[in-house]
């Protein structure tokens, strides 16, 4: 160890030699070193403690792709020098590394045990550059013994709490198989941040008392989460999409990840990692409409239904049913292959997405004037509408290839990029002002003209670079420029109609700042996995309940188990429509509080049980705004799922039997978690309309709800609703639902 140079009273550099010579910043919480040789990261440890970084391998911690490729595939970094300082009790540390041609600067400001990292790339050679990715890593990380580690990736297709010895097998770009990932979808391990996740990342221990998380965050570039085993260790960090021109002397910066030590469980941890979004100014809008958290959705196009006219003689059918809030897929003139309404044949209709002119309504479906009367005719119903924003691009076809030429995204040899890989579209600079303004102008003057009542704003995220070498930004600034778009566009929109929203199709933490609602894919594929058994139902709820903490506070939902996308994303969901399965799933996604929503034709022949569901959604407000418990209540048949939902003084289980056979389960209430008191208590089933009874019993004392058996049919729902005192002589009973029964095998769930 070697002399150490203050920076602070509480902070100081030193070097420390193990093998190789180490620049070590030490603060009170934590330690950080890099090497002096390369400039790489290779360490990260508490005072005092063992290092969780470079375990069995040494890695690199920052790296950069070319046009040609990563850069460390042909060169070795070089330290190169390093500065440090502290302000307002947050230590300051940049290292400066050669990579080639290359100048990286690798700046951290670490406080407490929260580290911010950024980056630049500065051309120190005589050529430009093609810049396309900067990998920020921390190199072979494991937290714990090898037995007793493991890693999570909340909001992603990853099951949870997985053994350290599994992932680590891993090597970087290939893809894992179910048993480690059940919902990974269209060839990518990790969903992108944050516009389609946070980018979390996590090492801990099952008896350590320590976690390592790392994410990401910036509304200027996207990034994909990467991991890298060695059969020991994980690498976990991001890959930053800092795409742009790189001319000499020149420098490109992206967005910041995040690391954080947090003491305690993985509940501790995710808890701290919750509590950071208002840190970083990440808070969903203050003034969503209260319609929001209490719609009921219908997906469809107009066309499925011969056009504007006859879909508006559907409505008092739908509003019957319970829906109250129509989206609208695509409604302007589009590259129609048949010259017919839409009839979902992508191939030999095209695609309605594929816009010619966005100010000419689909001549297939109707008139200007009867897409008035069905928009009139839904709001007398007490109905809202809402249009698909197609804001990717318009038609390779379309007028404004010709007449706006500028607002187009091109490849690094100036020719036109299709959107978001749809080959019949070409995909506009989001970056754009020109491109901006249209759009903000368009939407409100159509809001203003028909009187909508919002927008879905399709597909927002990360997109292909515009390489145009005329413009003077980065490449990179065309994903999130639609920010901008969506933000003054919303603004526009509520002084048009205060009660407008816009719901986006995405799910990332990037969303909620701009947007009222949005889908929630991820949860979609993980209830249908495990429904189909690929995941068990305790796993799936060790998912959500992550997945609730990963975004940010007061986040609305919306879920489903179709939508028009599930034919590529989830095929299997189309298969089990009208099936108990599906209405399970359904059942199980409005307990948890999404706010529901079907595709065209999922109500046929479901039409008792959905105007069911819906009312009890209405009448329980517990179902929309009540905190979800997940696996607080054991239960001794492992095909079983529930979450607790407790609001204000109410408590109500979501009880689901996710398996095809009949079962005699027994359950334990968390009465003190509940804090019930003494006395009679009855559970009245939701679903059933009726309270509860066995065997002439139909009111249980407080502690025998510690052991409670429930009698559950194949794919069986149950909504109890927990009331105080004996069941009214007017509430109808049902035999054999439910029964006092012996202890449970499962002990209760550890308190947190």
């Amino acid at each position: 160890m070697g002399r150490n140079c203050p920076i602070s009273a509480r902070c100081c550099m030193y070097y420390e030699y193990q093998h190789e010579q180490n620049l070590v910043v030490s603060t009170a919480e934590m330690e950080l070193g890099f090497s002096t040789s390369t400039g790489m990261l290779t360490l990260l440890r508490r005072p005092n403690q063992a290092n969780i970084l470079n375990i069995g391998s040494i890695g690199m911690s920052v790296d950069v792709q070319l046009a040609d490729g990563w850069v460390s595939e042909t060169h070795f970094p070089r330290y190169l020098s390093h500065h440090g300082r502290e302000v307002d009790g947050v230590t300051e540390l940049t290292i400066n590394i050669g990579l080639g041609f290359l100048r990286i600067s690798d700046s951290l400001q670490i406080t407490g045990t929260l580290i911010r990292r950024s980056v630049a790339v500065t051309n120190s050679g005589g050529n430009e550059a093609r810049v396309h990715w900067v990998r920020l890593s921390w190199p072979y990380a494991r937290v714990g013994s090898y037995s007793e580690a493991r890693f999570e990736a909340p909001s992603n297709s990853f099951r949870p709490r997985l053994d350290i010895a599994a992932v680590s097998k891993l090597r970087r770009g290939t893809l894992p198989t179910q048993t480690i990932a059940p919902a990974i979808r269209r060839g990518r391990l990790f969903e992108n941040a944050p516009d389609r996740g946070p980018g979390l990342l996590a090492l801990h221990s099952t008896s350590e008392s320590d976690n390592l998380l790392c994410w990401y965050w910036s509304k200027s570039q996207s990034a994909w989460p990467d991991i890298d085993g060695n059969d020991l260790a994980l690498t976990v960090g991001h890959e930053l999409e800092i795409a742009g021109w790189l001319a000499p002397d020149a420098t490109l910066s992206g967005g910041t990840q995040y690391c954080m030590l947090v003491h305690g469980n993985w509940y501790d941890a995710m808890h701290a990692f919750h509590n950071t979004w208002p840190v970083l100014g990440v808070q969903t809008l203050p003034d969503v409409p209260d319609w929001v958290c209490a719609a009921n959705i219908y997906e469809t196009h107009v066309g499925l239904w011969g056009g504007f006219a006859k879909f508006s003689q559907e409505l008092t059918r739908l509003r019957d049913l319970g829906f109250d809030t129509i989206n609208l897929m695509p409604i302007w003139r589009y590259h129609n292959l048949s010259d017919q309404p839409w009839d979902m044949n992508w191939q030999a209709s095209g695609s309605p997405y594929a816009i010619e002119d966005f100010e000419q309504l689909e001549p297939s479906l109707g008139t200007a004037e009867e897409f008035k009367v069905l928009v009139e005719q839904a709001h007398a119903l007490g109905m809202r509408i809402l249009c698909d924003l197609v804001v990717q691009g318009c038609s390779r076809t379309a007028r404004y290839v010709q007449e706006r030429p500028g607002w187009f995204c091109r490849d690094e040899r100036g020719r036109l990029v299709s959107s978001h890989g749809w080959n019949d579209t070409y995909s506009f600079d989001w970056a754009n002002p020109e491109v901006q303004d249209f759009y903000v102008d368009w939407t409100t003057r159509f809001a203003q003209t028909y009187q909508i009542d919002g927008w879905r704003v399709d597909a927002p995220h990360r997109k292909e670079p515009n390489w145009d070498r005329r413009l003077e930004r980065m490449a990179a600034s065309t994903s999130f420029g639609v920010l901008t778009i969506v933000e003054r566009m919303r603004q526009a929109l509520r002084q048009i109609n205060p009660q407008a929203a816009l719901l986006c199709e995405l799910y990332g933490p990037l969303f909620p700042i701009n947007h009222d609602f949005a889908y929630d894919y991820l949860a979609h594929l993980m209830f249908f996995h495990a429904g189909l058994g690929v995941l068990s139902p305790y796993e799936l709820g060790e998912w959500l309940e992550d997945h609730f903490l990963a975004l940010p506070k007061g986040a609305i939902r919306v879920c489903f188990t179709e939508t028009h996308d599930t034919r590529d994303v989830n095929p299997i969901a189309d298969a089990v429509r009208g099936s108990r399965l599906a209405r399970l799933l359904l059942t199980g996604m409005v307990g948890c509080g999404f706010v529901p929503m079907l595709w065209t034709g999922q109500e046929v022949g479901q039409e008792a049980w959905l105007k069911q569901l819906f009312s009890i959604r209405a009448n329980y407000p517990i179902l929309r705004y009540g905190k979800q418990l997940f696996n607080v209540m054991p239960c001794d048949m492992p095909s079983v799922w529930s979450v607790l939902r407790v609001w204000h003084e109410e408590r109500l289980a979501v009880v689901l039997n996710m398996g095809p056979h009949r079962r005699t389960a027994t359950l334990s209430m968390p009465v003190d978690r509940m804090h019930m008191v003494e006395g009679d208590y009855h559970l009245f089933d939701l679903v059933r309309g009726q309270a509860v009874e066995y065997a002439g019993r139909n009111t249980w004392r407080r502690d025998d709800l510690l052991n409670l058996t429930l009698i559950l049919e194949p794919f069986d729902s149950l909504l109890l609703h927990i009331r105080a005192g004996t069941p009214p002589q007017s509430e109808p009973a049902k035999a054999e639902p439910v029964a006092a029964a012996a202890p449970a095998t499962t002990s209760r769930r550890r308190n947190r």
